[in-house]
């Protein structure tokens, strides 16, 4: 269970480590001083070097030593303290890092330091010699030791990397909020074993009152805005890792328990009860899918239309609702369901997996399809294009013809939201779209490319919503959403975002992960539908979903989720 700290004095916080029980040790470069938090209470407890305030100013990361010494890092060189009444003193002489540019994360066990550059680069020096280096393949915030593995943080890529001493790679987690920047392994008093926590610092805004401007035309008071507030709070990170034999592992991360529900409602519009009068019809609606991340606790029908739970033709589990049986007699009827899901954070670490696939798999999601461009020449060119330029001992690896694909998408198209409809190669040509733009035009590509891919969706939690109380508030999704899983044989349906971020340096962040944000429903790739009885037929035409019904979603988020 995770339960957030929200402590004083630590807003502009760049490392976190502790060497004491029930203790997090902060350094703030702005003030220049390393604070002392109890993770108990969350209460501050003062600053430890009062009598050298300015000791830790532009300090980048932090290590508290069990013999007492301090590490701490300013750009490329690393720094060894002791403080004494509040008094600081050198221990030892400065170690400089010349291959480094500005060291993040610290740490040091019998004789080595354990050094992490923001560029991606963590060297491993016995003494003050280099011995190794590991390109970590994004930029760092902070590492920290917890049993004997290293765990390397990477906001930008929403992701923790857990490496063994010698710098071998073993698994990976995604962090559950954005801004993590501080990394810390502590021993509390009331659990047996250490635990991870992480500092988050989060962009936010404050309202002040301007006595100095002149008041406005209509005398309004001098309302301004102030939007370099940083809110700080530190959170323990609950995980798990899932081994998948010789084709890796998945970690699952913090999540929480959700209460989603979905209902439409028949338009208020004077004509529609004139239009639908004696057809024969039924309204299909995707629900929450169990998967490895997202586990669905219930699903129970809402409403004044008859509805049932059960599973089209194609297996899939949907909510059916009939209204051969409803007296129409009134516009406001409402039909849909709630669901209690749990979500939690994904990452997969995937060996070169090969595309021997299943013949089911095979047929099902490398087929042809129009709405995906994949019988127009161009695409096709592009898809010969990218598999050329693979290695040719790599082709085989779905992972690695995924990657390449996304890539090459994410680097010709910037998200921009417009609600006109476009083919994938006019996407393509216009250089921007939105997810489900992105999604189509991936799915179309990688299947060319020989990678058995799907559609998923539907919606996101819109966190920032919930920044000041994310147990038992209320949020409604900003609007639907849709990414991609690709089949990955011994291992099953990765998931990966279909839209970039438009930063070339967070391409990373989703790929073989999820937020714990991302409900999932059912693979129907129709999230609504008015149909005929009993299948997927459209009724006519003329009967378009939208004209007809309005929906309205709400996501209650009820408790923190616990994996053990």
């Amino acid at each position: 269970m995770v339960t957030s700290i929200k402590p004083l004095f630590a807003k502009n916080i760049t490392s976190i480590d502790s060497n004491e029980e029930d203790a997090i040790f902060v350094v703030d470069p702005e003030l220049g001083a390393l604070g002392k938090i109890d993770v108990r209470t969350g209460f501050f407890q003062g600053v430890v070097n009062f009598r050298s305030f300015n000791e830790f100013k532009g300090a980048g990361a932090i290590f508290m030593r069990p013999d007492g010494i301090i590490n701490y890092s300013n750009f490329n060189r690393i720094y060894a303290i002791g403080i004494e009444n509040g008094m600081v003193y050198e221990v030892m002489d400065t170690i400089t890092i010349n291959e480094a540019k500005d060291v993040v994360g610290l740490y040091w066990k019998e004789g080595r330091y354990y050094v992490a550059d923001s560029s991606g680069i963590l060297f491993i020096l016995d003494g003050d010699r280099p011995i190794r280096s590991v390109d970590v393949g994004n930029r760092i915030n902070d590492i920290t030791l917890h049993g004997d593995r290293l765990f390397i943080l990477s906001d930008i890529s929403r992701a923790i990397y857990i490496y063994s001493l010698d710098g071998t790679h073993l698994a990976s987690l995604t962090t559950p909020h954005e801004g993590a920047c501080g990394i810390a392994s502590v021993k509390t008093s009331d659990i047996e074993r250490s635990g991870i926590y992480i500092y988050y610092n989060q962009k936010s805004w404050d309202v002040f009152d301007d006595a100095s401007a002149k008041p406005d035309v209509d005398n309004s008071p001098n309302i301004k805005l102030n939007r370099n507030i940083s809110d700080g709070f530190i959170e323990k990170l609950d995980y798990k890792i899932i081994g998948l034999g010789m084709a890796g592992n998945f970690g699952l991360s913090d999540g929480y328990e959700v209460e989603f529900s979905y209902a439409e409602m028949l338009k208020p519009v004077h004509d529609i009860l004139e239009r639908i009068k004696g057809v024969k019809m039924c309204v299909r609606l995707s629900i929450p899918v169990e998967t490895r991340r997202q586990k669905v606790k219930s699903v129970k029908i809402i409403g004044d239309v008859p509805g049932v739970i059960r599973r089209d033709e194609s297996g899939n589990e949907i909510a059916e609702f009939d209204f051969r049986g409803v007296e129409l007699d009134k516009e406001r009827r409402y039909f849909g369901y709630c669901a209690v899901i749990e979500l939690y954070g994904i990452r997969f670490k995937l060996n070169a997996p090969d595309s021997g696939y299943p013949e089911e798999i095979k047929t099902r999601f490398l087929k042809k399809e129009l709405r995906y461009d994949m019988d127009r020449q161009e695409l096709r060119r592009i898809a010969e294009d990218l598999i050329s330029a693979i290695p040719r001992k790599e082709r085989g690896n779905v992972v690695k013809i995924a990657k390449t694909v996304r890539e090459y998408v994410y680097s010709r198209l910037a998200y921009r939201y417009n609600n006109t409809y476009t083919s994938p190669v006019e996407t393509l040509r216009s250089g921007e779209g939105t997810c489900g733009k992105y999604m189509e035009l991936l799915i179309g590509l990688m299947r060319l490319c020989g990678v058995a891919c799907r559609p998923v969706g539907d919606f996101k939690v819109p966190e920032y919503k919930l920044r000041y109380a994310r147990v038992n508030s209320v949020c409604v999704p900003d609007y639907d959403h849709a990414w991609v899983e690709f089949y990955v044989p011994a291992v099953g349906w990765v998931p990966m975002e279909s839209s970039s971020d438009n930063l070339p340096e967070r391409h990373e962040r989703f790929f073989g992960a999820l937020s714990w944000i991302y409900i999932e429903n059912s693979r129907t790739e129709k999230m609504c539908e008015i149909c005929r009885p009993d299948s997927w037929e459209k009724v006519g035409n003329d009967l378009m979903y939208s004209d007809f019904f309005v929906p309205d979603i709400q996501i209650k988020i009820l408790r923190e989720a616990s994996l053990h």
